[in-house]
């Protein structure tokens, strides 16, 4: 049998024009009796799988069917995942015979499962999906395609973790095994998966970024933009970049970015074809001042256009009373900011669009409008915008942390307060996500003491103006922390306990629906650290730099399967 590289069977997949058994064989398990008309290859490399794509998040997509994509991100994820699993990810698997099974096969059923055709059908079936078992003398695995029914897995797949599960009982059936080992080997995967036991990945440090802390990195859909930072050693401000590429574990400096003006704490976005960054502090020996400024870089054009504050601004000077750092959101279309005051005492907002190179307001001087100078966090509903908490007001040389927030509305250009019942405890520095129906919080720090640390936070439901909390007693409290949301659950990765005075370097998964908290154990995960950039990739959870204590900065990092 003539040895088929992972990329030539790529290649060779779509030319072949395999064949799929009738669609009145399917069986409850999704197998088809038919003969395969396939070609006889067989798979005899392990697929160097990674992260990337430009797909979305599980039911999201990016401007795609929102099924398939979720689909075609479930066989990246599932190939990714097999392929990370040790004999530690299935400790607790009762069978030693699963067990055995999938350490021998796990790189060819990675490799099957990246190869398999996805072929969907309009029509409703008894099952989701459905393949073709090889018979005596054929070649395994066979790569044979796996039919898809478009109504069936619409009305019965409802989360990412049942599209893996299901693409990996099907390609189970490509070596020729039944129903049960399929569920055994697809149970034991998903679970090793859904509960922490897949294994980092270190990435590569050659030609990464120098150490640094306070940075920004942004997903372009294939590659991860690293921009900006701190370093402590020599207590300045950074202003270069650098661009990772996880497919092959590669950094590449970027001459355009040089040079920009040094910042640390700004905000960076993706546009979907450029990257936007706002604000920031710059660091010239012992002053730190805010940059009311920003720019957008085209990675394809390599153009970089800068972008000055509103006309109608007059910030009051930086100080640790005036602290301004800003919070910014992208709505698709524009980017919005609120933070800080000027020198009447009304907090500065505005939206910018980048296609009209245009500043408009966001109505600040509405009686509702949030009095939020730094810490708050905002969230985009697709409709809305959500500012809630962080330090708000200025008596004299004092401000206070606030558990209160305001919700803006576009179509009205007014500002509705919220309702502060069952709310967090006021905080700033927390992490604030949009779910898709509502806004989750969680952790964040207090003004008259490091150590009045939240390791709480709760959940917002603005159609009924109504808070739930999510406390739990497994994460401890901290700041510096990152917090990313997959599309279906919260990672939180790293930070730092001031009452301790312990950094963190574990993952947390929350998932709102059921309102359950979860752990991560693996043999390698990076160092703990504070103050680093998380990004996620569609299929993985990339974390890089950060700090481990004064002059300790980081470059290096992980990549993480949840």
């Amino acid at each position: 049998m003539k040895e088929v590289s992972m990329k030539m069977m790529m290649g060779l997949i779509p030319l072949l024009g395999l064949a799929v058994g009738s669609p009145e064989g399917v069986l409850t398990g999704g197998l088809i009796g038919a003969k395969a008309r396939a070609a006889n290859m067989a798979v005899v490399e392990s697929p160097y799988v990674q992260p990337g794509g430009r797909l979305g998040h599980w039911g999201v997509g990016n401007g795609g069917d929102y099924l398939r994509i979720g689909f075609a991100r479930a066989r990246e994820h599932a190939a990714n995942i097999v392929s990370r699993l040790s004999a530690e990810s299935l400790r607790t698997v009762q069978d030693e015979a699963v067990r055995t099974w999938i350490l021998e096969k796990k790189a060819l059923l990675a490799a099957d499962i990246l190869a398999a055709k996805h072929i969907w059908e309009m029509d409703a079936k008894p099952t989701c999906g459905w393949t073709v078992m090889p018979e005596p003398g054929d070649p395994v695995p066979l790569a044979n395609p796996i039919q898809l029914s478009y109504p069936t897995c619409r009305d019965k797949v409802k989360s990412f973790y049942e599209a893996t599960q299901l693409l990996i009982h099907e390609s189970v059936h490509h070596f020729g095994e039944g129903e049960d080992m399929a569920d055994k080997v697809a149970i034991a995967v998903v679970d090793a998966w859904r509960e922490g036991r897949i294994e980092w990945l270190s990435i590569n440090t050659d030609d990464a970024p120098s150490p640094r802390q306070k940075h920004s990195a942004v997903w372009t859909g294939d590659t991860m933009v690293v921009f900006g930072g701190y370093d402590s050693s020599q207590n300045t401000s950074l202003g270069d970049g650098a661009v990772y590429q996880p497919s092959t574990d590669s950094w590449a400096a970027l001459p355009e970015l040089q040079g920009l003006k040094p910042r640390h704490f700004h905000s960076a976005h993706w546009t979907g074809e450029s990257m936007i960054v706002w604000g920031g502090y710059q660091r010239v020996d012992q002053t730190e001042t805010w940059q009311y400024d920003g720019f957008i870089w085209n990675p394809e054009t390599k153009a970089i256009e800068t972008i000055s504050k509103p006309s109608w601004w007059t910030p009051q000077s930086s100080t640790w009373v005036f602290d301004p750092r800003q919070q910014t959101v992208w709505t698709g279309d524009e980017l919005w900011v609120w933070g800080g005051i000027d020198h009447n005492g009304v907090p500065l907002g505005g939206r910018y669009n980048p296609k009209t190179r245009q500043w408009s307001d966001l109505n600040q001087g509405h009686p509702a409008a949030p009095s939020k100078i730094a810490g708050h966090s905002m969230v985009w509903t697709g409709e809305k915008l959500i500012v809630w908490g962080g330090y708000e007001g200025v008596s004299g040389s004092t401000r206070t942390i606030s558990q209160s927030g305001a919700i803006f509305d576009p179509s009205t250009q007014t500002w509705q307060g919220m309702n502060d019942s069952n709310a967090p405890s006021a905080r700033a520095g927390h992490q604030a996500f949009w779910n898709g129906s509502k806004m989750i919080v969680f952790s964040g720090g207090g003004v008259s003491s490091q150590r009045e640390l939240k390791g709480t936070g709760g959940l917002y439901n603005p159609n009924t103006d109504t808070w739930s909390s999510l406390a739990t007693e497994m994460v401890i409290e901290r700041v510096g922390h990152s917090a990313v949301w997959n599309g279906h659950e919260l990672l939180v990765y790293g930070g730092r306990s001031n009452r301790l005075r312990t950094y963190f370097g574990e993952v947390y998964n929350f998932d709102p629906a059921s309102g359950r908290w979860s752990g991560v154990n693996s043999q390698f995960t990076p160092v703990s650290r504070w103050y680093h950039t998380a990004i996620w990739t569609g299929s993985s959870l990339i974390i890089w730099g950060g700090n481990q204590g004064i002059g300790s900065d980081l470059a290096d990092g992980g990549i993480y399967y949840p």
